[in-house]
């Protein structure tokens, strides 16, 4: 008996000892991916404008390719008119979106001589896709599709025009910083987390990028099988990573956008106002030309 009652508190011993191991593991593994540096150096700019219409034209219809596993109404839009204008637009759509968001933005804008292409973001509007999917956004991705959009725009039209929204925000705000356009409208870009210190920033989004994702799918748009509503952990920290690569190069150079307009919403919950107020700081103290506009917290817009 006495044998066997030691042999149980051995077990116990041994079961509490390698809980505690396993415990301290967790710790120090989650301490190490809060504070360890996140490379954001592979996200610089390559760019290969097109050199006519006709090459824009081919660049264009390889890119819709990818869009053959698309859900309905969620496909790159290309709205051209037979030849090169004087003006062309490249509008980024926003997170669990897809370019249906700027449909009727697109065709005002050919309807008025532009012409418009609105590229579909990396991992959005998959068919049969959940929120779970957007885990294997990447910034490099994001990346590619700005120097991919703007390439075709260079081709497309004599000056280029960019405008994003939230995810296509911080795409459009990549190009300000990256590429050589005429103008770029940057709206709520999600360059930082609502009401979070930029103390705590940067280990949460370290966090996000390294910890298994966490995804959580809201009542799904029965209108829009293009869109998958909810949001995903490794999705939101590679857009803060893009986020984080725009701020870090706009710390040190000028913009090469020669003209950026920013609007936020006051009563957006979502993003982070001083991560905004701060790349504005930037890109002025580095001779970029910024304009920056509010809509009031008492139109309450979503």
């Amino acid at each position: 008996m006495v044998r066997a009652y030691r042999s149980v508190d051995l077990i116990k011993k041994l079961r509490m000892s390698a809980f505690g191991i396993l415990w301290r593991a967790a710790v120090l593994y989650l301490g190490w991916a809060a504070v360890w540096p996140t490379s954001v150096d592979s996200l610089g700019p390559h760019p290969k404008p097109a050199r006519d219409y006709e090459a824009a034209m081919q660049s264009a219809q390889t890119f819709r390719h990818a869009d053959s596993a698309v859900a309905t109404g969620g496909e790159s839009i290309l709205l051209v008119h037979a030849h090169r204008t004087p003006r062309a637009f490249v509008l980024f759509h926003g997170l669990t979106n897809s370019p249906r968001q700027f449909t009727k933005l697109a065709a005002t804008l050919y309807e008025a001589g532009d012409n418009v292409f609105v590229p579909r973001l990396p991992e959005h509007a998959l068919r049969g896709a959940t929120t779970a999917d957007l885990g294997r956004l990447k910034a490099e991705s994001l990346r590619d599709v700005a120097d991919a959009a703007i390439d075709i725009a260079s081709g497309l039209g004599d000056t280029v025009v960019v405008l994003g929204v939230s995810l296509g925000g911080n795409v459009a705000a990549w190009t300000a910083q990256f590429r050589l356009v005429n103008r770029v409208v940057i709206v709520a870009p999600v360059l930082g987390l609502s009401h979070m210190s930029t103390v705590v920033e940067t280990p949460v989004m370290n966090l996000m990028l390294r910890v298994p994702n966490y995804s959580k799918k809201d009542s799904p748009d029965t209108l829009r099988p293009d869109r998958e509503l909810g949001w995903s952990t490794r999705g939101v920290g590679q857009m803060l990573r893009l986020g984080a690569a725009i701020r870090r190069a706009a710390d040190k150079h000028a913009p090469g956008a020669r003209d950026i307009r920013v609007l936020v919403n006051a009563h957006d919950r979502t993003v982070n106002r001083d991560a905004i107020d701060e790349l504005v700081e930037h890109w002025s103290a580095t001779g970029g030309h910024v304009s920056m506009f509010e809509l009031a917290d008492s139109l309450r817009l979503p």
